[in-house]
């Protein structure tokens, strides 16, 4: 028996939300708290989840709920004030453009069957001209510095990671670099591999290895890239919320096993899904 006690996932897409969910947020809660995960968290592409989170956490459930803002065009997309703003009501999460990007809309074009709302906004891109990054993300790392939260890269092209990451290494900011694994975004294992440090993780998601995304990865391709980096600077997770996809503690299971099954130790699953996590959220 695959055993999820005391595990955090970091990366749940729950409802009420415009997409059809597999399941709600309360829903995934009382599921994961009867499993004996120590949190989830909770996000949107279109809306900020830390009250809904909040809400949820008075009810008394063992699993913590954790809240998170995704900086599309929903919530005023890459904007200091809105970071400002989350940030004051306790997001443990603030990431990057995910269906808002350039970078999503280089590999997946408008994506209307997933993201089915009109695009408003052209396409963001957080560097300028002479590949700096822009104004308002360098203040967003600035409000992060020494906050319990942690910036997620979204659906960033790796050329913006890259430069998020040399700067927040700089600042010191805590970041989790996004389903580095599943085909979009898709960083490639050279770019993983300088960019993880104390600060930095690497997050794989069951989700890649499923029909959800346009490319299935092989579970062994996940293993050789958390090997090359170090379980040390990897992250677990399970994308689940989607209907192609179990709930999300039977997609944490999943996962779990078949990383197991591939060669990854229960030390590095311990790593993966209980303390990196933990380091994240900056929780106790």
């Amino acid at each position: 028996m695959i055993s999820l006690e005391g595990m955090y996932d970091l990366h749940v897409h729950s409802g009420p939300s415009v997409q059809k969910r597999r399941f709600t947020s309360l829903e995934a809660i009382r599921s994961a708290s009867e499993a004996g995960m120590a949190g989830l968290l909770l996000k949107d592409h279109t809306y900020h989840s830390t009250p809904m989170a909040d809400t949820i956490n008075e009810m008394g459930f063992k699993t913590k709920a954790f809240g998170a803002i995704m900086l599309n065009e929903a919530v005023g997309a890459v904007s200091a004030s809105v970071v400002e703003i989350a940030l004051a009501l306790g997001a443990k999460e603030i990431e990057m453009p995910t269906y808002s990007s350039k970078g999503h809309f280089d590999a997946y074009g408008d994506d209307q069957k997933i993201f089915p709302y009109k695009k408003r906004v052209k396409p963001i891109f957080v560097l300028d001209d002479r590949g700096r990054l822009i104004p308002d993300v360098e203040e967003i790392l600035a409000l992060m510095k020494g906050k319990n939260a942690f910036l997620a890269s979204g659906h960033l092209s790796s050329v913006e990671v890259d430069a998020i990451v040399k700067r927040a290494k700089e600042v010191g900011c805590k970041v989790m670099v996004s389903s580095v694994s599943t085909d979009m975004p898709g960083y490639p294992l050279d770019y993983q591999k300088q960019w993880a440090s104390d600060l930095i993780f690497m997050e794989h998601d069951y989700a890649a290895v499923t029909d959800m995304p346009h490319v299935r990865t092989p579970i062994e391709t996940i293993v050789q890239q958390i090997r090359a980096v170090g379980a040390e600077r990897c992250v677990i997770a399970s994308d689940a919320g989607n209907m192609k996809l179990p709930d999300n503690v039977s997609a944490m299971k999943e996962f779990v096993r078949l990383l197991t099954e591939a060669g990854i130790t229960d030390k590095e699953i311990d790593l993966m899904a209980r303390k990196n996590p933990r380091m994240l959220l900056g929780a106790s």
